[in-house]
């Protein structure tokens, strides 16, 4: 009953942040959509003449890292705000308050599939085969809501007590783009800090999901099985944070 009732919550915030995020929009949707390209058209402009990267599809290449990226920074960013949004909903009701976590990364992982189809359409536009490849996407979109709701538990309940791990995480954000392989290729880091550039979960994750969407190739399983523990792990330690701090969000709010 808990759980069915936690489902439904999850469903309605959904719905509400969704309808709340497009309200007196004229474009709606087409912003999640017109940002990502931006992105891309401003990267591809200043990478193509200054560093003129050798890879194939380098315009799918740099937007579908815009892609995977933006979730991450949308999703992680939504959830540090939403208990603050919905102070007054937990000052007024008691529900599980993990709902309004889950609900907020649903509504950025909602646009991310949306963009995803987006790519797809590209893709087609651009002649790049679809091969039964793709099939193990769905595995690795899991790993990355995985890591994401588990930094996203671990951030939001810190935000609630440190109002200024908000800017602090802005900061990381700008770092870690720069950080993560979204623009230029992985051959540009020196090889003995390699493993140590690869301690980053959401690089060996944008790295594998290009190569089976763009460039017909099967990763390497043991890649798939390090960033996937990592990631439980990120969230296994997120959520037992927040389940900590939980009972003194209503106070600290």
């Amino acid at each position: 009953m808990r759980v069915k009732y936690a489902i439904s919550l999850i469903k309605a915030f959904t719905i509400s942040d969704l309808k709340v995020k497009y309200k007196n929009s004229v474009l709606g949707y087409l912003w999640s959509l017109l940002n990502p390209l931006l992105m891309l058209l401003t990267l591809y402009l200043v990478f193509s003449m200054i560093a003129k990267f050798d890879i194939p599809f380098y315009v799918l290449y740099i937007l579908l890292g815009i892609i995977i990226w933006n979730f991450f920074s949308e999703a992680t960013n939504g959830s540090m705000q939403s208990l603050i949004e919905k102070a007054g909903l937990m000052k007024k009701f008691n529900f599980p308050k993990e709902t309004i976590i889950i609900s907020s990364c649903l509504v950025a992982f909602i646009t991310f599939i949306l963009n995803l189809f987006i790519f797809f359409l590209f893709m087609l536009i651009l002649h790049v085969p679809f091969t039964f490849k793709l099939f193990l996407l769905p595995f690795y979109l899991i790993q990355l809501f995985i890591l994401v709701l588990g930094l996203s538990f671990f951030l939001s309940v810190l935000n609630v007590k440190f109002r200024d791990i908000t800017h602090i995480w802005s900061f990381v954000l700008l770092i870690g783009f720069f950080a993560t392989p979204i623009v230029y290729p992985l051959d540009i880091i020196p090889f003995h800090l390699l493993k140590y550039y690869l301690l980053n979960p959401l690089a060996r994750m944008i790295i594998d999901i290009r190569f089976i969407t763009l460039y017909d190739f099967i990763p390497d399983p043991r890649n798939f099985i390090i960033t996937f523990l990592v990631s439980i792990i990120i969230f296994a330690v997120g959520y037992y944070v927040f389940n900590k701090r939980k009972k003194l969000l209503v106070e600290q709010l």
